[in-house]
C-alpha cells in the first residue's frame, strides 16, 4: 500500500483517513450514535488499511464520537492505528478547563497517548485566546509527559491568519478545508503549499464539501467528466484532485458504511502525486465554473452550529436548498422538504437568536439564509 510522510515527523499515513463527524446514528438523531455499527465501521476501516482516525469532542456532541472511537479501539485495534484528537478552545475559558478536557478525552478513548493533537478550528479570535492561555506551553508539557506525540492545528479563517499562525510555532502538521471548489477559500491551495514549504504535514477535511461533490451530478457536469482520459466516479474525481498534490499527506472522509470505505480505499491505493493528466486537470476548472454558480449556501454540514435551541436542523435545511439547485430538482426537493415529519426542524422555527453564527467556520449568516429558505421554499 502507498503511504505518505507527515511532514518531518517520520510518521507514515495511508493517504485516506477516516473522520468521525458522520458516524452511524439512530432515529435521525445526530447525538444518538449507533455504537455497534460505528465500532464495526471503524474496525473495518482499520482492517482495510486505513491507519489514521480523526475525532473531536463536538463530533456527535459532548464526546459521543470520541466514545465510539474508544470502544472501537479496544481488542488490540489501538495498536494498529494513529489517533488524532482536538482541543475545542471555544468550550474552555481557562487552562484548567483545557486540562479537564484533555484528560476526559484520554479517558473516553481508552488511551494513554494521542498520536496527533490539534488545537481545534483556529481563527484570528481563537488564536488570541490560545496565546493568552499559553495553550502551546501546555501542549508541549503534554508532549513531554508522553500524552501526545505530534502538535498541530485545524483551521478556519483567511490565508493571512493561516500564515501568521503557521509562522508562530514549529508545528508538525495542520488540517485545512480543501476541495476542487474551495481552492481559494480559507487557507486554500496557497495555504497548502505554504505549510508544505515549512515542512509541515497537511491533512485535508471536507474533500467532497460535506458530501455535495459525491452526489450524482446533473447531465451538464457528467458531460464534462466524461471527457476525461481516465474514467472516474464522481467521488474519485473529488478525491484524486487532492491525491494529485504532493503537499497532501492524508485526506479525511466521514465514511459510515463498509461500501464507502471499500470504494474509497480502492481509490487511495492508486493515489500518487501527479496521478492526473494535464488534460484531466483542466476539467476541474470547467466543472467548478458551473457548480459554483449553482451552490447557494457554502455549508459543509460540519454541524458546529448545532444544536439549535429552537430545534432547527440547520445543515439539513441548507442541504435541501443546495441540492435542489445543484441537481436541478427544485420541485421534487421542495416537496420532500415540506413533509410534515420535518416541521420541528424546518427553517420557520428560527427566531434569529444568532447563537449559531459565531460557531460557523464558514462565516455564514445562518439566520439570513434560513429566512430566505422560509420565504422561497415553505409551502403554506
Amino acid at each position: 500500500m502507498v503511504y505518505r510522510e507527515l511532514g518531518k515527523t517520520g510518521l507514515k499515513l495511508f493517504p485516506l483517513g477516516i473522520g468521525t463527524v458522520r458516524l452511524p446514528i439512530k432515529n435521525d438523531d445526530f447525538s444518538d450514535v449507533d455504537y455497534e455499527k460505528a465500532i464495526n465501521v471503524l474496525r473495518h476501516a482499520i482492517d482495510s488499511g486505513i491507519n489514521y482516525i480523526d475525532t473531536g469532542f463536538t463530533y456527535h456532541y459532548n464526546g459521543n464520537g470520541e466514545k465510539a472511537v474508544g470502544m472501537a479501539l479496544k481488542d488490540g485495534y489501538r495498536q494498529k492505528v494513529n489517533l488524532g484528537a482536538k482541543l475545542p478552545l471555544w468550550l474552555c475559558n481557562s487552562l484548567e478547563e483545557c486540562k479537564d478536557m484533555v484528560e476526559g478525552q484520554l479517558k473516553r478513548m481508552n488511551t494513554d497517548c494521542f498520536d496527533l493533537y490539534f488545537i481545534h478550528a483556529l481563527d484570528s479570535e481563537s488564536w488570541k485566546k490560545a496565546k493568552s492561555l499559553n495553550i502551546l506551553g501546555y501542549i508541549e508539557e503534554l508532549k513531554n509527559k508522553g500524552k501526545i506525540k505530534y502538535i498541530g492545528f485545524s483551521f478556519h479563517d483567511n490565508f493571512d491568519v493561516f500564515k501568521e499562525i503557521t509562522d508562530s510555532y514549529k508545528w508538525d502538521f495542520c488540517l485545512i478545508q480543501l476541495n476542487y471548489l474551495d481552492t481559494e477559500y480559507q487557507a486554500g491551495i496557497k495555504g497548502l503549499e505554504y505549510a508544505y514549504s515549512k515542512g509541515m504535514g497537511v491533512l485535508i477535511m471536507e474533500p467532497l464539501k460535506g458530501g455535495q461533490l459525491a452526489q450524482e451530478p446533473p447531465e451538464n457536469i457528467k458531460e464534462i467528466w466524461n471527457k476525461g482520459e481516465v474514467k472516474r466516479s464522481t467521488v474519485q474525481w473529488g478525491l484524486d484532485f487532492l491525491y494529485n498534490r504532493k503537499e497532501v499527506t492524508c485526506v479525511l472522509s466521514g465514511m459510515n458504511t463498509f461500501e464507502m470505505i471499500d470504494e474509497n480505499v480502492a481509490y487511495a491505493e492508486n493515489a500518487y502525486p501527479n496521478c492526473i493528466s494535464d488534460h484531466d486537470i483542466r476539467l476541474y476548472d470547467e466543472v467548478k465554473e458551473k457548480l459554483t454558480k449553482l451552490i447557494k449556501i457554502p455549508c459543509t454540514r460540519c454541524r458546529y452550529c448545532m444544536p439549535c435551541p429552537f430545534g432547527v436542523d440547520i445543515p439539513a435545511n441548507f442541504e435541501y436548498y443546495n441540492t435542489g439547485y445543484m441537481y436541478e430538482t427544485i420541485d421534487f426537493t421542495k416537496k420532500f422538504y415540506n413533509r410534515t415529519i420535518f416541521n420541528p426542524k424546518r427553517s420557520t422555527n428560527c427566531t434569529g437568536c444568532r447563537t449559531c453564527v459565531d460557531k460557523c467556520p464558514q462565516n455564514i449568516d445562518i439566520p439570513q439564509f434560513l429566512r430566505k429558505i422560509s420565504d422561497e421554499w415553505v409551502i403554506n
